[in-house]
């Protein structure tokens, strides 16, 4: 009788060893393969899930209410409007150059930031902002297009009341750059939305006091409603009164419509026209003009790239026709103040 462990003691024969390890790595490699593919299967079901997401969350809001559509294009192109009230901490960073014929190229690189304090139940927060981003979406030339100088906002804002159609807070801090160095501030922001289907009408104020320039006031009035499926209008009444303005540049105030199309999940154009106009000396239109906005998502969720044509009509340049072109890179890093195991949609 033969033991089977007389086998197991004797070495392997040459030609059976020499064949089973280019096996073994054969499999090894099969089985890396098989990994990769899921894994890139995998990624392929995750994007897939997040378009889905993206077209699901857009339909909802595209035959929901204005409210709910105008959340969702203000989110999407990080509109003052949203970020003014937006409840996780983000923060953004916004490269652009700005090119417009007869002035030399800008580059710009402008900062955002609003990051919850702990312990507050996302009541008080630290907001750092640009001068740009509170005139976002209007043709002041003194602002947008051509600002003459930068200035940096930071402070803490504390939230009085937050619901859908009333959100109060108040905000103090200093105002950085310009023409008066350092500025403290404090001041108090509202915005009421009323319901009047298929219409939407959203009033919001802002007052601060400032330590050098005295008082500001903004006004704004937006009438909104969603036009077909995949676009939206806004009509904006904005009005700034400064103290400091008071006796020589008086009111400044802007009319525009704008029309926003959703064109991909991860895409959307905003056409916008702008006047604006001064009461002092003379009651006169200071400057009108067209932009056209194009924001797409790229690359990650917190990614994304803008160009913005534009065509300006100036009263200190007799209004001749300025054309110019924007190309914007912005990073959003949101929902910081989230679990780690929680995903952002946007």
């Amino acid at each position: 009788m033969v033991e089977l462990g007389h086998f197991a003691r004797k070495p392997l024969p040459g030609v059976f060893a020499g064949s089973i390890v280019p096996a073994l790595i054969l499999a090894a490699g099969l089985t890396a393969d098989a990994q990769a593919q899921a894994q890139a299967q995998a990624q392929a079901q995750s994007e897939t899930r997040t378009t889905a997401s993206h077209i699901d969350r857009f339909h909802a809001s595209m035959t929901g209410s204005a409210n709910d559509a105008a959340r969702w294009f203000d989110s999407f192109f990080e509109d003052e409007r949203f970020i003014a009230e937006e409840a996780t901490s983000r923060i953004r960073l916004r490269p652009s150059l700005l090119l417009e014929e007869g002035k030399s190229f800008r580059v710009k690189l402008s900062v955002g930031a609003r990051l919850n304090v702990p312990r507050f139940n996302r009541k008080l927060k630290l907001v750092v902002s640009d001068e740009e981003s509170d005139a976002k979406g209007t043709l002041d030339s003194q602002r947008f297009t051509d600002p003459e100088t930068d200035e940096t906002n930071v402070g803490l804002q504390y939230v009085l009341h937050d619901k859908d159609r009333l959100n109060t807070n108040i905000t103090a801090g200093i105002k950085l750059g310009g023409d008066h160095g350092v500025d403290l501030f404090i001041g108090p922001r509202l915005r009421k939305t009323w319901q009047l289907s298929p219409w939407q009408l959203r009033f919001t104020e802002r007052i601060r006091w400032y330590t050098d320039i005295g008082w500001e006031s903004r006004t704004r009035l937006d009438t909104e409603r969603i036009v077909g499926t995949s676009w939206f209008f806004r009509g904006t009444f904005d009005v700034r009164i400064r103290e400091e303005d008071l006796s020589d540049k008086g009111l400044r105030y802007s009319l525009g419509p704008a029309l926003i199309q959703k064109i991909h999940p991860r895409a959307a154009i905003e056409y916008q026209w702008s006047t604006s106009f001064v009461t002092r000396p003379n009651h006169a239109v200071d400057e009108t003009g067209l932009r056209i906005k194009f924001r797409r998502q790229i690359w990650r969720k917190w990614l994304f790239y803008e160009i913005n044509p534009q065509l300006v009509f100036r009263n200190d340049d007799d209004f001749r026709a300025t054309p110019g072109i924007e190309f914007r890179v912005e990073a959003s890093f949101g929902g910081l103040d989230k679990p780690a195991n929680q995903e952002k949609v946007d």
